[in-house]
């Protein structure tokens, strides 16, 4: 069998740059060395040299060189059997789109520009370094399964050998080669429809976090599979009475989750609603056998699936009885498909049958499913059960008794993966420490959705003034607290420092565009409970809520309005980027000169941020080399790095232009009907007095009416004190008329 060298895994990957331009040679070696094993060449001719004696695990190429530039280089390298699987990323100063799409056809995984984000070439080459280790570990759990079936095929041809001999063992054999045959057809559909879909997913997917979470899920099913052919390659594994159970911890609601996971896809394809309700009961692992028990409620949930057209397929789990060593747990799966008979129920537990042939004809399948599931559920000491009538669906249970591991005190923290087509609900209060309106807007838009009350703090000095009021009255802690690092008066570390002080436990996560591995282990350190990094999506945010909010539900996300939604909000953004930094370079300029680098470092900051969220990254990588620069102190920023900055922010600024001439154009319509006004003034008012977010959605209206300008603004910047004295005086104008 083919053998996967794990221990080269804790090997440094080793990447070669070829850059004639020794500068940039030496600041792109700078910039990786600490992670990764770092070999150069300045041309392209000595790098072909070198990679007759190395070998390394990825290239980073220059395009123009003289001699041989690197289109040449990579086409060399496509020839050569020894480098011609190696992933090469064309690192240059051409810019234009004709060079980089001419350089991907040759066969690069990437194109990056200079000048470039030393944390996102990082990133982007732990990208490409991780997808090529999973394709070597799919390659390898793809040629140990044909080495076994294989090994099984010479076995099933010697046997045939033997059939000459007697008639009686010809028999037998050709039964249970059959029976393996169906067996292993049945048994690894389910995971290997998996693997090939999520692979799918990945090639069309430019995500970063929606990759990983299908190389995750990838991942979980190829040792999924591997658990089951395992067990039933034997071909008569089954009905020889030889499945010996496990008895080891396992944790119950990452079964469920699983499950979850794996067959929402092909429900979602058949417009299907899959419900899942479990009781929150167990604290603590159980001890059985967590292979069988998925493979049987997995076989049950294919099934639903696979009989229901239209409707929903529910899974449900109770507890029915429990003492201090043992639990009794009731499992139920209902569908509202095309049900069978009392005829046809007769006869599915029987091998190889379905309901009828016409069955067989329509929907598929071997008729082993509930043949295996029966089987399984009786070894583990239950009894499978049916209930179905034609038109009116089906519904299976049994019940299972596990031990309690009472050894294990607490489930550890396992990886969270949140599938693409289920969105989370919560319910719960966040408190927000931002600076920056942009990232208020967009911090704040997300909590909402997923049904999170959100009170926003403008430094991290309001932050703690709202915590000690809270502390001092009594009142209810917030569920979370999402926590800038970089802010005016009070930053985000003394900011925990001083809620530590206070004793509130609530966790805290560090919510910032500072993620290299220092800064989180500061962060950490400080006392924070974990980090999202700006700008994040959805899938992060998802992520980090679930691990400290209990997910109170979850809602199947309908595609189309996400995206009228998304389109929306990066409308909303860009609008409001556009109106903010129209004097951010001057602002910069100012604070530097008069010697205030922490405060042009802070600006940078900002806008590195805020330039990411709107898909802006020439403007964020040069930004945050801004930031870099004046975090040194007296290490200024050259000339050239400040006027690339100011042509850049200059470009963005031109290109959204239109959003602000739209806005004005709108604004340029008041509203002069007196009672249209109150009308806006006495639904917004117990909105503004409660710090109801929603309280946005009468922005376009308030800026049309006269003299109102100022309660929008302080709308806008969720200063809703402001926004109450504003909307007062408003109240008083009109009542003077």
């Amino acid at each position: 069998m083919m053998a996967y060298n794990e221990s080269a895994q804790t090997k440094k990957d080793k990447i070669l740059i070829v850059d004639d331009g020794l500068l940039k040679l030496e600041m792109t070696k700078r910039a990786i060395i600490n992670q990764y094993d770092v070999i150069t060449a300045i041309s392209g001719k000595e790098a072909l040299a070198l990679l007759e004696k190395e070998t390394p695990d990825l290239i980073l190429l220059d395009v123009e060189m003289p001699e041989m530039d690197g289109y040449a280089v990579i086409q060399e390298l496509q020839i050569m059997e020894k480098t011609k699987n190696i992933p090469v990323i064309f690192l240059t100063a051409k810019t234009d789109a004709a060079a980089e799409l001419f350089g991907l056809s040759l066969g690069a995984v990437d194109y990056i520009t200079v000048p470039f984000s030393p944390p996102l070439l990082l990133k982007r080459l732990e990208l490409h370094l991780f997808l090529v280790k999973q394709k070597n570990e799919l390659r390898y759990f793809n040629q140990n399964l044909m080495d076994l079936v294989d090994e099984r095929t010479i076995e099933i041809e010697k046997s045939k050998e033997d059939l000459r001999y007697a008639l009686e063992v010809a028999e037998a054999a050709n039964r249970t080669k059959t029976a393996f045959l169906a067996n292993m057809s049945h048994e690894i559909r389910t995971p290997l429809n998996s693997i090939i879909g999520f692979s799918e997913l990945s090639q069309d997917e430019d995500n970063i976090a929606k990759i990983k979470g299908y190389l995750a899920n990838i991942t979980e099913s190829a040792k999924w599979l591997l658990n089951i052919i395992n067990d039933i390659l034997d071909i008569s594994v089954i009905e020889s009475d030889k499945i010996v159970l496990e008895h080891v911890p396992f944790d119950f609601t990452e079964i469920f989750e699983h499950c979850r996971s794996l067959i929402l896809p092909k429900a979602m394809e058949k417009g299907i609603a899959v419900d899942f309700h479990t009781e929150h009961f167990i604290t603590k692992k159980l001890l059985g056998d967590p292979v069988r028990l998925r493979q049987a409620i997995m076989n049950l949930l294919s099934n639903a699936v696979k009989f229901t057209n239209d409707g929903k397929v529910e899974l449900a789990a109770s507890v029915k009885n429990r003492d201090e060593n043992s639990i009794t747990v009731y499992f139920e799966v209902k569908d509202s498909g095309i049900g069978m008979s009392p005829e046809q129920i007769e006869k599915i537990y029987e091998p190889f049958m379905q309901a009828d042939n016409s069955v067989t004809r329509k929907f598929g399948g071997t008729g082993l499913g509930l043949t295996i599931v029966k089987h399984t559920i009786e070894i583990m000491g239950g009894t499978l059960n049916v209930e179905s009538a034609v038109g009116a669906g089906s519904k299976f249970s049994f019940e299972l008794v596990f031990d309690i591991d009472n050894v294990t005190s607490k489930l550890p923290t396992q990886e969270i993966v949140i599938n693409e087509f289920e969105r989370p609900n919560f319910e719960g209060e966040v408190l927000i420490c931002e600076d920056n309106e942009l990232n208020q807007k967009v911090i704040n838009e997300h909590l909402i959705k997923v049904g999170l009350n959100t009170v926003m703090a403008y430094d991290g000095k309001e932050g703690v003034e709202i915590l000690e009021k809270r502390v001092k009255n009594g009142e209810k802690m917030f569920d979370l607290i999402f926590m800038d690092i970089q802010m005016p008066i009070m930053s985000g570390l003394e900011a925990v420092a001083k809620i530590i002080e206070l004793g509130v436990k609530t966790p805290i996560v560090a919510l910032t565009a500072n993620v290299m591995p220092k800064d989180i282990e500061q962060y950490r350190l400080s006392g924070m409970s974990d980090t999202v990094g700006k700008p994040f999506t959805t899938q992060e945010l998802w992520k980090c809520l679930v691990k400290y909010i209990p997910v109170k539900s979850y809602t199947a996300i309908d595609k189309q309005q996400e995206s009228a939604e998304e389109e929306k909000q990066q409308k909303l953004l860009k609008l409001n980027f556009a109106k903010d930094n129209q004097n951010r370079y001057s602002e910069i300029i100012t604070a530097a000169s008069a010697g205030d680098f922490k405060t042009a470092g802070r600006i940078a900051h900002t806008l590195k941020s805020n330039a990411g969220q709107i898909g802006e990254k020439e403007l964020q990588g040069l930004a945050a080399a801004l930031e870099a620069a004046y975090s040194e102190g007296e290490n200024k920023p050259d000339d050239y790095l400040l006027q690339s900055f100011d042509a850049a922010l200059k470009a963005v600024l031109a290109r959204l232009m239109p959003f602000l001439d739209e806005a004005n154009e709108k604004n340029k319509v008041k509203i002069t009907d007196k009672a249209k006004i109150q009308g806006i003034i006495e639904e917004l008012e117990p909105m503004l007095v409660n710090k109801n977010p929603d309280c946005e959605d009468f922005l376009d209206d308030i800026y049309k009416i006269p003299g109102a300008e100022m309660l929008a603004k302080n709308i806008e910047k969720f200063k809703y004190k402001k926004a109450v004295e504003e909307l007062t005086i408003l109240k008083k104008g009109l009542e003077a008329e």
